[in-house]
């Protein structure tokens, strides 16, 4: 089975796949990761953000709802069909962002691009390209939070792999927070990252 009918079959079930409160590797700290993000942005009757692997909206439901104008990207168009039953008069592209943006975007500037669990997909210099990329999409002060599956270190990756080697996903290129971090700043990008729970965290990447 592909990823695309893969995510599409997840779709209806997504929401409740995760749980209310999940335990363990990968989606531990999930809802705090997405709040950590909601609570850092600021909303007015301008403001858009841009949501890349937008899924079922759970990261922007209430961004929408705060009245902010959400772009959602993601290549499940069953996702999509999800997601716009939370936020009608949202606009979506059903699209992969690992091929770039959509031509639809060129002349958009965005306050905020955000991003919940979709970037391990990519590797870290697809990351690194895609994120130099995304900056220039920025508003003058704009910023982009990303939250994902991540660890603090290749060390404390290596030993939780052991620990959930069972439902480890092998295919999947997760954070290394210090590594990457590193990556940024050496590309003169200036960002931090703040660990939630074992296996998440969020970076933040402001516009100089």
């Amino acid at each position: 089975m592909n990823r695309t009918t893969l995510f599409n079959n997840w779709a209806i079930f997504y929401d409740k796949s995760i749980g209310k409160n999940p335990i363990g590797y990968p989606f531990e700290g999930y809802y705090t990761v997405l709040k950590s993000i909601n609570d850092k942005i600021e909303i007015n009757k301008t403001t858009k953000i841009l949501d890349i692997g937008v899924g079922t909206g759970l990261l922007t439901t209430q961004l929408y709802k705060r009245g902010g104008k959400i772009y959602g990207i993601d290549f499940s168009e069953k996702m999509i069909i999800e997601a716009q039953k939370k936020m009608p008069k949202a606009v979506f592209y059903c699209s992969n962002f690992e091929n770039d943006l959509p031509d639809k975007l060129n002349d958009i500037k965005f306050d905020y691009i955000v991003s919940s669990y979709a970037f391990h997909h990519l590797s870290d210099n697809k990351k690194l390209s895609f994120i130099k990329s995304l900056l220039l999409k920025l508003t003058k002060s704009g910023k982009i939070y990303i939250g994902d599956v991540s660890f603090k270190s290749k060390e404390d990756m290596k030993q939780n792999k052991l620990k959930f080697i069972d439902d480890w996903d092998h295919t999947e290129i997760y954070f290394i927070a210090d590594q990457f971090l590193e990556m940024l700043h050496k590309n003169n990008i200036k960002a931090n990252h703040s660990q939630i729970s074992f296996c998440a965290g969020v970076f933040e990447l402001i516009k100089t």
